[in-house]
This record gives C-alpha cells, structure tokens and sequence, in this order.
C-alpha cells in the first residue's frame, strides 16, 4: 500500500493511474471531457483571430489600404470573435454545471461503496488505514477538482500550442532560411532555460510536497494521528454544538491551540514553514525567469529577421507572439503534466477503496415466508474474533433459539452479547462452527431477504436529521398513522403532541426548525424504528441505557406485548428487565456460562448470575 505520494513512480505506472481516473471521471460523465475540449478551442481560435486582426489592421495601415475594405474585415472578424467568446462561455457554464454533480457522484460513489461492501471489511484495520490515507491524499490539495483544473490547463495549453504552430508556420520557414548563426544560438539558449527551468522547479515543488505531506523526520502513523486529532479538534468538536460542551467544560481550547497555533509558532517548526516558503519562491522565481527569458529570446528571434527586411510590421507582431506562445506553452505543458499525474497518484487511494472486494459469500437461495413466523436459529461451535485480532470475542458458543422464546442477555462488558447478536444477523460470518435457520446455514441464504428477518437496535444507534416520521420508516414513503403508533408504543407519546410538526419535525438543528432530541427520546425513535419495521426477529441491544429504571421497565413491559408472538432477544445490565423474559442467557468472557429462568439461576448462588443480581438488588431495596 503507497504512502508516500512524493517517491519516484515509474512512467508506465504514471500513465496508467491517470488513465483510470479520467476513464472513471468519462463514466460519470461521458460528455464532459468533449465539452472541454470543444471550449479550449473556441478559447484559442478566439485568441489567434484576435492576433491575426491585430496584424491585418497593422498591415493595412503601413500599406495605406482603403479604409472601408479594412473596416469591413475588422466587423466581420470582431462578430465572429464575439459569438466564438460567446460559445465558450455558455460551454463554461455547461461545464460547472456538469461537475458539480460529477463531485457529488465521486463523493457518492465512495459513500455507497462503504454500503455495500461488508461489514467486516469495513471494520477491518486494513480498510481503515485506506480511509485515513484517503483523507491523507485529499486533505492538503483540491481532491478530484485538482484533475479538472489541470486538464483544463493542459487542453488549453494544446490548442494554443496548435494554433501557434499553424499561426507561426512561416516564421519558421524564415528562421530556415536565415540560416542566421545567432538565431540557432538564441534558440539553443532558449531549450536549455527551459529545461533548466523544468527541472529546479520540479525539485522545488518536491521538496514544498515533502513537507506538506509532512515527511520530516516521523512515521506514516504518527503523522496521520497528529492530523487527525488537530483537524477534529479544531474543526470538529470545536465547533459542534452537540460535542462543543466537553470542549468548553474541560477548556479543551487550551489542546486546540497546542496542536494548531502553538506547533505552527514553534522555532523548529518556523523554520521548516520558511524552508517551505523559500522553496515555494525558488519554485516560482525558476518558473518566472525562464518564461521571461524565453519571451526575450522569442522577441529577439523575430527582431533578427525584421532586420533583414523580410517581415512586415504586422508579421513581426504576429510571429513574436506565436514563437512565444510555442515555447511558454511547451514549458506549461512540461509543468501541467507531471501535476496531473500527481492528482491521479493522489485519486490512486480512492480507486483501490473502490476495488475491495467483498469476501462474504452472498448466497443464492431465496428465504422462505412464512406468515406464521416459524423461523428457529441454531448457533452450532460457534467461534468469531474481529479482523486484526487474535483474541476470541466468542468460543465454542452453542444455542438454539425457539420460536416466540423471549431471551434475556445478560454479562458484563466484552462477554460477547453484542458479537453474538452482529453474528446472527450475519454483520460477520463465524470463523469456526455454523448457524442455522430451519436447519440451514444461513450464509446459503440470499443475505438481503435473510437481513429483513431482523429488527434491530443496537447500543450505536444511528438518527438522521431528517424528518421523524423518515427515522422511524428509514424512508420518504410511510404509513403515517402506524408511525405515530410506533412511536406512541416506545413511550414518546406525551413528547410527540408538544412537538410543532409532529411526525413532520426535522430532527436535530442542522434544521432552522429542527429540535434536538435528549438521549432518551433518540432512543425510543430507535425502538419506534424497530416496532415499524415488521420482522419475526426482534433484538435488542442496550437500547435503554439512557433511560431511567422505572421508564425502562415500562418500555420493557410494553415492547413485550407489542412483540407477541416473535422470537425477541434482549440485552440490558439492568438485571430486573431481564424477569420478564423466558429463559436467561449468562455470557463471561466470550462463552456461555449459564442458561435457565429468573428464578433458576438466582438459586444458583454460585453462578455468575447469582453474583451480578446480587451487586444490583441492593440498588431496589
């Protein structure tokens, strides 16, 4: 995996990474690049009609023609330059319009990849560190605008380059001609400047990459860290009004400052921000001092070959601007080049992100409905431990579940409840054993039929700040009538009435109208969520936590009518939920201790169950 963006690639690899990012932008937008191309030629047909007028007026006025033929010619060439400025301007249009939605589609493009790929992969540390050195890659230039901006330059740069060649063309049979022993000298001194040119403002421009890229004397992880937590901080919860009060509280501003102005004012690190500069300015002053001199040499070329009495004023004017339109464009070329190569190697990130392939297997037979909800589940030996671990989360776990069983998860934190419940709506597949569903395993099931058997809320709930009635039917089309009832059965009721627009309230204040939500009430939208969805699963993991005792009982006690007749498992710490279930499941350090009713385990005063209700009844005395 490339981290570093300023170490030595070969051409071939070069051109390969460029040409899969502008195939990938052409797929976005199978007219973009043509529209483009079509603007730079009007944009250098409009520049050379406008120098070739230049030189006709002047020719005309040294020649002493008749004033009206001229004028003539003059309106002719002034309109057909105005429509030609017209046209590229209406395709300028056309072209910011058409990359806006190319960004958001390269942005899409990304955010869907991560909801389609597998769950694993993306908590995997290898994904991760793709995502950071994406971050990396795009953070300190323009991202994807960087390619547009310089194939704009480069298209541009070719159709002046044309037109100043098919312009130019006798100012070089001339020079052909002269044979002149000073012309070939201003020439050669021309190519070399150039070149010198070229190659210090290449070294320059590494050396200024090197250090935004940070490469000064520390490793890949500790660069990306530092920027990270600066970024976040400053930028993040600094201005977050939901994450703002831990800042504010613990006068996290004091670490902000650390991070960003304090390290930026340091002597060490003032001393490498004007090392950069200065190799920023020698970049520049390369770049300006060569173009300066090859536009002297280009005038000086064309003053030779007046002085021989071979060219008119208007050819002088003429051929000094098309010779120096060839060299300056040759050197922009030169430059632009390299840069857009830079910008695809950057993309480079992006397109290995969207290469993951998916290690899950599918499955191919269709899921059984059932309208009576007869669905059992069987973990069989299961054994799972997250990607990048060698430490089980579970170890030889076995259960069946039985249909309309009501099952109680209890243990303490890292026993493996919440990977038992990621493993049965298959979020991850067990690295050893197999579950079953009727007696199948389901990883032969087609996974989106199979993920619709579960209605789930997990401790890591997640609401958008989109309209209540959206979060709880997670869609723009629903039933609002049931919506209000979910959400009246999960104990928001009261809330609901005083809300403004009811179902119809934006949640949270990236809204004007938005309300803001306390932990409790975004966690009865989450059960809202769950009792809309109709599923015979129904799981719940900890969605209560910020809910007092008495109110979690409630919810409890009302979310157990509402289940009826569907297999229901439940996860809390708080042991007194945990009676209104039928059969109790202990987990301890990723194996099943203990299994059995309320009342059995508790007569177990040497099981781990008996232990944990105990640390907690003195709290309900």
């Amino acid at each position: 995996m490339e981290t570093d963006l300023t170490s030595k690639l070969p051409l071939r690899e070069h051109l390969k990474n460029t040409r899969k990012i502008l195939k990938l932008i052409q797929g976005l937008d199978k007219h973009f690049f043509t529209i483009m191309a079509i603007k730079c030629i009007l944009d250098a047909a409009a520049s050379y009609m406008g120098l070739l007028l230049s030189v006709y007026i002047l020719d005309q006025l040294t020649a002493g023609e008749n004033f009206r033929q001229c004028f003539l010619v003059v309106a002719v060439t002034c309109i057909l330059l105005f429509w030609l400025q017209l046209g590229g301007g209406i395709l300028q249009s056309r072209l910011n319009v058409r990359w806006e939605t190319i960004y958001c589609k390269w942005d899409c493009i990304t955010e869907q990849k991560i909801m389609e790929m597998d769950f694993a992969r993306i908590d995997s540390p290898e994904t991760r560190r793709l995502r950071e050195r994406i971050w990396r890659d795009n953070n300190w230039g323009a991202g994807i605008n960087t390619i547009r901006w310089t194939m704009m330059s480069i298209l541009n740069g070719l159709c002046r380059l044309v037109g100043a060649v098919i312009v130019g063309v006798p100012v070089l049979v001339y020079m052909v001609q002269a044979r002149s022993g000073a012309i070939l000298m201003i020439l050669l001194v021309m190519i070399l400047v150039m070149a010198a040119g070229g190659v210090l403002g290449a070294r320059y421009e590494k050396r200024l990459q090197q250090f935004m890229m940070g490469n000064r004397d520390r490793t890949d992880e500790e660069r990306i860290e530092r920027a990270n937590l600066s970024w976040d901080l400053a930028c993040g919860y600094g201005y977050s009004y939901r994450d703002g009060k831990d800042v504010r509280l613990y006068h996290g501003y004091d670490l902000i400052r650390y991070w960003t102005l304090e390290k930026i004012q340091k002597k060490s690190q003032r001393k490498e921000v004007q090392e950069a500069s200065i190799n920023s300015s020698k970049g520049n002053f390369c770049g300006s001092a060569s173009f300066g001199i090859v536009e002297c040499g280009a005038y000086l070329i064309v003053a030779l070959l007046a002085s021989g009495g071979i060219l008119t004023i208007g050819e002088v004017v003429r051929f000094a601007g098309c010779l120096k339109n060839i060299f300056s464009e040759i050197s922009g070329l030169c430059y632009q080049l390299p840069q857009l190569a830079l910008a695809a190697r950057k993309q480079c990130s992006t397109l290995e992100f969207l290469e993951i392939s998916d290690e899950m297997y599918k499955g191919k037979l269709p899921l059984e409905k059932r309208s009576d909800n007869q669905y059992q589940i069987e973990f069989k030996d299961v054994s799972f431990k997250y990607p990048g671990t060698e430490h089980y989360a579970l170890r030889h776990f076995s259960m069946k579940l039985r249909i309309g069983e009501k099952l109680a998860i209890v243990g303490m934190n890292g026993s493996g409840k919440t990977t038992m419940i990621k493993l049965l709506c298959r979020l991850y597949d067990p690295d050893e054993g197999e579950i079953l569903l009727n007696g199948v395993d389901i990883r032969k099931f087609k996974h989106e039929e199979y993920s619709r058997l579960f209605s789930v809320v997990f401790q890591d709930y997640q609401l958008f700040s989109f309209l209540l009635g959206e979060n709880v039917a997670v869609s723009s089309d629903y039933d609002e009538e049931r919506v209000r009832k979910c959400l009246e059965d999960a104990g928001l009721g009261e809330r609901l009435k005083a809300l403004p627009q009811g179902i119809h309230t934006y949640l949270y204040k990236d809204y004007e109208d938005g309300v803001e939500f306390s932990g409790g009430e975004a966690q009865k939208v989450a059960i809202a969520r769950a009792i809309y969805k109709t599923a015979p699963f129904v799981l719940l993991d900890e969605p209560t936590a910020a809910l007092d005792p008495l109110a979690e009982y409630e919810i409890y006690k009302s979310f157990d009518q509402i289940v009826g007749d569907k297999t229901a498992i439940y996860i809390s710490h708080r042991l007194s939920t945990c009676r209104l279930c039928d059969k109790i499941a202990v987990f301890h350090e990723g194996r099943l201790l203990q299994q059995g009713s309320h009342e059995q385990l508790v007569q177990d005063q040497a099981g781990k169950y008996y232990e944990m209700w105990s640390s907690q009844a003195q709290y309900y005395v």
